[in-house]
Order: structure tokens, then C-alpha cells, then sequence
């Protein structure tokens, strides 16, 4: 067959031409247009020298990517027969909804996809193939922007709209007979056991509707943020559920929009640590923690010594760039278990959960030596000694609340600036 003409007997060719459905003869390999009748020609708004050798990856909204591209290809020649519901794109760029039927044959020792597609904007075209209520049912699958879901609870069938694997990124018909199990081998571990107690809790009638918001993993591998929520629409004469429906809807993009606002305003913007409210949260976490285990918690208050002199005298660009400095230093020699917070100004609070009070001293002590052999360079190249004074306090001996050990803390840090400064009291 010419790789150019692949229909050449006349009768085929006009047999191709003349029907009302758009036809498109498509390399496997390649996803190039090899040939189109003129109603799919017609349909896309192009002549046969615009459309031909053409992508279809840049003519089907659903498909995106030459990897997406393999796998689907590979599952049409896989199965035979494909049926795929999605989108494809006007020369002009508007986009219409489509059914497409897609074949794999053979010709010459060559494989070539065929693929049938019907506008299903155009009603009137194929109501003699569906009934009023599949056809509706057709166009909202279609249309939705949400993956639908149709769950029989008496053979425990699932039905899952096209929507839903294309946003898995699954190619065409790919799961042929999905279940509970389909969408539930889906769902992220971490996430498994509260969207089913959600599940149960509506079936048992605890709640009016089901809803949620986890992870379900996609064909690559990674990760949705879903929204997912649906309820019981049919029961039997006893009152059990027999049919559940629901709608899952994509919001990866705003989950991680809120993670990053979350994690925004839980730094300091300056030095990038833990900021004083957080510092709140996961210091009443690890007290409570400690109560429980009964372990240790140390608590140092940290102050930059001789700061205000510096900053009066270089500026206030300088004496950032000098927190940020004993921030970053602080952090390259703590362990991942110590934690560091920017508790305000120039001063720091470390909470050491399960150390001791001897530890916690050695710790504070090899900081010292560090500090004084890392001199802060400012932007005109001066080498300045930054030196801290500390003061810690523990759990038990000091207190049983934050008020109390931070208290502690503080005191004997200024006992410490009274001592000379560049040590650690407490």
C-alpha cells in the first residue's frame, strides 16, 4: 500500500468519501493522519493537504503526549476494537464532542488504525442508535468536566466514565470490566481506610451524602488530589442500598495551591525556618509526646550577641543577611530530629525532644566552637565574628508547659549575656 494513498481501488475510495461519518486512516506508530474522507476533512475545518500527515495528538483534546500516545495505540492493537469518547479540535481551535470507534487492520504486512468518528453535538444524526436516555446520558458523560461513577451494590459492577480515565490517562476501553477493586487499588494507601469508613458510614445511613478528597493514582504512576462525592439513589424494598452514584472531580492544582499557602505561612520568610506559631504547634506535639513516653524535652533560647550594634552600624540589609547566616549555619549542624524555629528579631528557639540536659549542653557547646571558627562576610567583603549567648531549660526539672520552659529558657539566656556573652547557660 502507498504510504500517501493507502485506499487506492476507485469504488473503496468513493465508498470512503461518501460517508457521513468522519473516517481517518491513522499510523500506529507514528499517530500521523495517513488519509480522511471528506467528512472528516469537513469536521475539522481543513483540506486534505492541511490534515494529512498530521498528528493526532494535535487534534484530539484528550490525548497528550507521544508516551500516552504508545500506550493507547498498543491497547487498540492489543484488543481490535476500541470505542473512545472524547474531544477533538477545529482548525479555528474550537473543540466538539466526538464518539470515536477505532479498528485495528492489517494490509501488506502493515498495521493501520481506522478510526470513526461521530460529532455528538449533532443529535439528530444518530438518535436512531441510541434511546432519548442514552443519548443524554452520552452528552453529560461526555461534557462533564467530572468523572462519573455508577456503583451496582447487588453484583458490585462499577461503571466509570470516560472522563474518569482520561484524567488517569487512560487510553480507550482500556479497563474492560472494572469493579469496586478497579477504583479501590487506585486509591492511595495512606487514604484507603478513611474514604472507605466515609463509604460505609453514608451506606449505613450516618451520613446524607458520601464525600471526600484523597489521592488516586494514575497511569504513570503519580497522584491525583480528587474531590469525590456521591450518594445511594436506589434501594431495595428493605431499605438496603442497591445502586450508588457520584462524581469524581481533579483538584490536584488547587490542593497543591493550598499546600503551598499552608507551607508559606508556616516560614519565616527571611531565613526560611519555622516560623513562632508553628514553633507553638509542634512544641505543644513533642511536650505531650514526652509526658506520654516519659521522655526528656530541651529547650534553648538562643540570641545573635552585639546585633543591634550591627545593624546600626551596616544596615539593615546587612543584619539580615546576618540571621540568615546564623540561621543556615544552625541548621547545617543539627540533625534532622533537632528542630530549629526563627522565634523573632534576632533569636531562635531549638527544642530537642528525648535529649538530655548533659547532651543538650554538648550540643550548644560544639555550636559555640562553629560559630566562632564561621566569621559572617558582609556584601563589602568584611569578615565580622558572629557569636550567640543560649540559655537552656528541660522537661521535667524546668516545667510542664511551653509558658514554663520558655520561661526558663530565656532567663538563663540573659543570665548568659550577663556572663560576658558567647556561652550557654542553664
Amino acid at each position: 500500500m502507498d504510504r500517501g494513498n493507502p485506499l487506492q481501488d476507485a469504488f473503496f475510495t468513493r465508498l470512503f468519501h461518501g460517508v457521513s461519518d468522519a473516517i481517518y486512516v491513522i499510523d500506529p506508530d507514528s499517530s500521523s493522519i495517513l488519509a480522511a474522507n471528506e467528512a472528516g476533512c469537513r469536521a475539522l475545518g481543513m483540506s486534505p493537504e492541511e490534515l494529512i500527515d498530521q498528528s493526532v495528538l494535535s487534534l484530539n483534546q484528550d490525548v497528550t503526549g507521544p508516551n500516552q500516545w504508545r500506550e493507547i495505540s498498543a491497547a487498540i492493537i492489543a484488543a481490535g476494537n476500541y470505542t473512545f469518547m472524547g474531544r477533538h479540535v477545529r482548525k479555528d481551535g474550537t473543540d466538539f464532542p466526538v464518539e470515536v470507534v477505532t479498528d485495528y487492520l492489517e494490509y501488506k504486512g502493515r498495521g493501520y488504525l481506522v478510526s470513526v468518528a461521530r460529532d455528538l453535538s449533532e443529535h439528530h444524526r444518530h438518535r436512531e442508535h441510541l434511546t432519548d436516555d442514552e443519548l443524554i446520558r452520552a452528552l453529560l458523560l461526555n461534557e462533564s468536566s467530572d468523572g462519573l461513577w455508577d456503583w451496582n451494590l447487588q453484583d458490585h459492577s462499577l461503571f466509570l466514565s470516560p472522563q474518569w480515565f482520561r484524567m488517569l490517562g487512560y487510553g480507550p476501553n482500556e479497563i474492560s470490566s472494572p469493579t469496586l477493586d478497579t477504583w479501590r487499588n487506585s486509591v492511595h494507601q495512606e487514604d484507603l481506610e478513611r474514604v472507605i469508613t466515609l463509604l460505609q458510614d453514608h451506606l449505613q445511613g450516618k451520613s446524607s451524602r458520601y464525600e471526600a478528597k484523597y489521592r488516586l493514582r494514575s497511569r504513570d504512576g503519580h497522584y491525583l488530589w480528587v474531590h469525590d462525592r456521591g450518594m445511594v439513589a436506589q434501594h431495595d424494598l428493605d431499605g438496603r442500598p442497591q445502586r450508588m452514584i457520584g462524581l469524581v472531580l481533579d483538584i490536584t492544582e488547587s490542593e497543591h495551591y493550598a499546600a503551598e499557602l499552608l507551607e508559606r505561612s508556616q516560614r519565616d520568610e527571611l531565613t526560611g525556618l519555622y516560623n513562632r506559631r508553628t514553633g507553638y504547634e509542634l512544641f505543644e506535639r513533642f511536650l505531650r509526646d514526652c509526658r506520654r513516653d516519659n521522655q526528656p524535652l530541651q529547650v534553648v533560647m538562643l540570641d545573635i550577641d552585639h546585633f543591634k550594634p550591627l545593624n546600626d552600624d551596616y544596615g539593615h540589609l546587612e543584619g539580615d543577611r546576618a540571621i540568615r547566616h546564623v540561621a543556615d549555619e544552625l541548621r547545617r549542624c543539627l540533625r534532622a530530629d533537632e528542630w530549629l524555629f526563627r522565634w523573632g528579631g534576632e533569636e531562635f528557639l531549638l527544642l530537642f525532644p528525648g535529649m538530655d540536659r548533659s547532651s543538650a549542653h554538648g550540643m550548644m557547646q560544639r555550636l559555640l566552637k562553629h560559630f566562632n571558627a564561621v566569621p559572617f562576610v558582609t556584601q563589602g567583603g568584611e569578615s565580622l565574628e558572629l557569636t550567640f549567648s543560649a540559655g537552656i531549660s528541660g522537661f521535667p526539672e524546668n516545667g510542664n508547659s511551653i509558658r514554663q520552659l520558655v520561661g526558663a529558657a530565656d532567663r538563663a539566656m540573659y543570665r548568659a549575656k550577663s556572663s560576658g556573652r558567647n556561652r550557654v547557660e542553664g
